[in-house]
């Protein structure tokens, strides 16, 4: 059994809160990062067995978790989450990090450009996946706007998991705030300890910045869902309508 899951969203800082948190001796986490168990099916078959050999390693007195940003997004998830340890899924922990939706797919397209996954350029390729989700759910590349929607994709996972067994973080403070959100963090994880966290900087992307044109845009797109989301966490996210 894992005591918990870093489930996204991507290009949220996930990264940052890996390498910060496998420093801490009251934590196990995998080896690989994103083990995609839950969310690929190509993994899933291989059973839970196969997964829980990740943590084998793990100290009896240490908290075992992966994280995969993924995890939030594809709506088959949660489920497969409560299938596989079914009353004792009650005692897991979920770690959300969040971004402006438009920054974070902009990182998107850039992560799958420099990975030759998309060739277009940013203002057509969100037209590509629009009307790709006429006909389809959901992409793992063509996913640039869908992932930031995040309200219906929490909604979702509080489906199956109660709210107390979320923990959300918003990037924009963690990545200037390390300290202070990761005690948070082992606070809600259960751990006494506090420790001394200087700020991190995993990786420092470098590509050109988005047209305003376009980007005003995106917030007329997004500014319903900001709201929502606010009501829904009561939080609040002017730092994402500046």
């Amino acid at each position: 059994m894992i005591n918990f899951l870093g489930i996204g969203a991507q290009k949220c800082g996930t990264s940052l809160l890996y390498e910060q948190l496998k420093e801490v001796e009251e934590i196990y986490l995998s080896k690989t990062k994103e083990l995609h168990f839950f969310d690929k099916h190509e993994n899933y078959v291989k059973g839970l067995p196969w997964y829980l050999s990740f943590f084998r390693d793990a100290k009896p007195d240490q908290l075992k978790g992966e994280i995969t940003p993924a995890y939030l997004y594809f709506q088959e998830v949660p489920c497969r989450i409560r299938q596989s340890f079914q009353e004792k899924s009650n005692g897991l922990k979920f770690i959300v990090i969040l971004r402006n939706p438009i920054d974070r797919a902009y990182s998107h397209y850039w992560m799958e450009y420099k990975r030759n996954n998309e060739s277009l350029k940013f203002e057509y390729a969100i037209i590509k996946e629009l009307i790709y989700k006429k006909k389809h759910l959901q992409h793992h590349v063509l996913s640039y706007l869908d992932r930031g929607f995040y309200s219906e994709q929490i909604l979702h996972w509080f489906k199956f998991f109660k709210r107390v067994q979320f923990k959300f973080i918003i990037f924009e403070e963690f990545i200037t705030k390390q300290n202070r959100i990761l005690n948070e963090i082992f606070e809600f994880l259960g751990i006494d300890k506090k420790y001394t966290f200087i700020n991190k900087l995993v990786f420092k992307n470098h590509y050109s910045p988005m047209d305003k044109k376009l980007r005003k845009f995106l917030q007329e797109i997004y500014a319903e869902e900001i709201n929502a989301l606010e009501n829904l966490l009561n939080i609040n996210l002017d730092i994402w309508r500046k």
